[in-house]
C-alpha cells in the first residue's frame, strides 16, 4: 500500500455537510471547482486516471504529496490542449495533492491543475456556470484523456 493510499484512509471521516451531500448524491459532489482546479467524484476520478495511465510519479513533501509530471504525462497533456509550460512558469507549487471534501481522497491541486480544467472547459468536457462551484461534466473524464 502506498503512502498515499494510508494517508487517505486515515482522513476518511466526512464532515456532516459533506456526508449530505454523499448520500444525495449531488451535483456538488459529482463535479465542482474547488478553487480553480476540479473536485469532486470528476476531480478524483482525473487524478486515479493520470495515475493509472502513471502522467506522475507520487512524491511525499513534509506535510503534502506533490506529483511529478512523467514525460508521457507531459505529452499527452500538450496534447489535449494543456498548457503545461504555463503551469510550469508560475509560481505556485505545480501539482499536488487536495484532499476531497466530499470523496475523502486525493484530486489534484495547483498550477497545473488548473490548466487541466482551463483545458476541459475548452473542449466543453466541463462547462461551468457563473457564481457557482457545480460544474456540468458534458463527457466522461476517462473519455477526455483518451481524445
Amino acid at each position: 500500500m502506498s503512502n498515499n493510499v494510508k494517508s487517505q484512509k486515515m482522513l476518511a471521516t466526512r464532515s456532516p455537510q459533506a456526508a449530505r451531500e454523499v448520500r444525495r448524491d449531488s451535483g456538488l459532489r459529482q463535479a465542482r471547482t474547488c478553487y480553480d482546479h476540479l473536485a469532486g467524484v470528476a476531480g478524483v476520478t482525473l487524478l486515479d486516471q493520470m495515475l493509472k495511465r502513471k502522467w506522475f510519479q507520487e512524491e511525499e513533501g513534509d506535510a503534502r504529496t506533490f506529483y511529478r509530471l512523467t514525460a508521457d504525462g507531459e505529452q499527452s497533456l500538450l496534447r489535449l490542449g494543456v498548457d503545461v509550460p504555463w503551469a510550469a512558469a508560475q509560481r505556485r507549487p505545480f501539482a499536488y495533492g487536495c484532499l476531497d471534501w466530499t470523496e475523502r481522497r486525493f484530486h489534484l491541486r495547483g498550477a497545473l491543475s488548473a490548466a487541466i480544467l482551463e483545458a476541459l472547459t475548452a473542449s466543453k468536457t466541463v462547462v461551468r456556470k457563473a457564481g457557482i462551484r457545480s460544474v456540468v461534466l458534458e463527457h466522461n473524464i476517462a473519455e477526455w484523456l483518451e481524445s
